[in-house]
């Protein structure tokens, strides 16, 4: 085998990627669109800057089919459904093919009624939401998107044992001029694949991430792992992660603290829930009109006067769009440890390598 030096970062055009991903999950039983579609919402992760739900993922999302605790086949369906709302069963198939027909029955469903809500059960991890309420701004609608998370990873307020998820949320408002303003965060300080990202780049991590497993925060990742992470804001994120988790969950007959399975050691189906909103703008006020009110807003935003050592205030999803822009035409940089593992899994599979030997990448070495 072939492998890139430790702590190397590796530059890999976009599409290159994409189809890559897209064959790797190809050779493992996906279908050719839905592997198309799972290696997009990484590469889009990767290309905004959010590696802690990019190509990272792939070793997992393999291991997850190979131990059939994925069925890699599953195609979506409605259970029920009435007026602006909908139920979705997964067929324990991959979130990203769950989330995206999701996504788009509650974008059919907001264009007939001006709003919907759309939730769906026995779905597995999905990636960053962002891709998902996104797809709501090209119909000039608002997207949001809730996920119960994988697994519990966190305690609850003043407690210290895991009993909550770090359950992820959404919100993508169109603008006309300015970049979207797209909220995708999770209740942690941060995500758990930035720990994972950290351990396998042997870096440590600020004492302000986690906690280990007595419950003292600590700088080792593997410690880290085994323990849980930091709620942002103390009771309010906890508060936030619990009601995050009900509406992602409970509506869709989905797993729930008791019953919820970890992503990452339950090689079981996790029966993940996630639910769905859009809203048509113009059912409210003009599209354009919201469109410029929004640009108005984030310049009004970004025009403040700004703190010491301030160069510049973002607003949310401001930084991931410039991201976005520059490794789409430049290239995405990627730890060398991730590509590494790409490789391998290419390897293992018989899918091609096609990695560039221009001299633009690091040298290779013999494992």
């Amino acid at each position: 085998m072939k492998h890139y030096f430790f702590n190397d970062t590796v530059v890999v055009g976009a599409d290159v990627l994409r189809n890559w991903v897209g064959d790797i999950f190809q050779a493992a039983g996906v279908a050719r669109g839905d592997a198309a579609l799972i290696a997009d919402t990484l590469v889009v992760a990767d290309a905004r800057g959010v590696y802690s739900h990019g190509c990272l993922r792939v070793p997992l999302y393999l291991k997850r089919i190979e131990k059939h605790s994925v069925d890699p086949v599953a195609q979506p369906s409605i259970v029920t459904g009435k007026g602006a709302l909908a139920l979705v069963d997964g067929h324990n198939g991959s979130g990203q093919v769950v989330s995206r027909y999701a996504m788009d029955k509650a974008i059919e469903l907001a264009d007939s009624h001006g709003i919907s809500f759309v939730t769906a059960r026995n779905s597995n991890h999905n990636g960053a939401l962002a891709y998902y309420s996104m797809m709501a701004l090209q119909k000039d609608m608002i997207g949001l998107c809730t996920s119960i998370g994988g697994g519990n990873l966190m305690a609850p307020y003043g407690g210290a044992q895991r009993r909550i998820g770090n359950n992820p949320f959404s919100v993508a408002l169109p603008a006309l001029k300015r970049d979207a303003v797209v909220l995708d965060m999770a209740q942690s300080v941060v995500a758990k694949g930035k720990i994972v990202m950290a351990a396998k780049t042997h870096s440590k991590i600020p004492q302000e991430w986690a906690l280990d497993s007595t419950g003292t925060p600590t700088t080792d990742p593997a410690a880290a792992t085994l323990g849980f992470l930091r709620t942002m804001g103390d009771y309010k994120g906890s508060a936030l992660s619990i009601v995050i988790g009900m509406i992602s969950s409970m509506v869709a007959g989905a797993a729930i603290g008791p019953t919820l399975k970890d992503v990452y050691e339950d090689f079981e189906p996790l029966n993940i829930g996630h639910s769905f909103f859009a809203i048509r703008l113009d059912y409210l006020i003009d599209a354009t009109r919201f469109k410029s009110d929004m640009d108005v807003q984030i310049d009004y935003i970004k025009q403040a006067k700004k703190a010491a050592g301030v160069d510049e205030i973002f607003v949310p999803g401001e930084i991931e769009a410039r991201n976005y822009r520059r490794q789409m035409a430049q290239g995405i940089a990627l730890p060398a440890e991730v590509v590494n593992e790409l490789v391998k899994a290419s390897e293992n599979l018989g899918v091609d390598i096609p990695l560039p030997r221009d001299g633009t990448l690091p040298a290779l070495a013999d494992a």
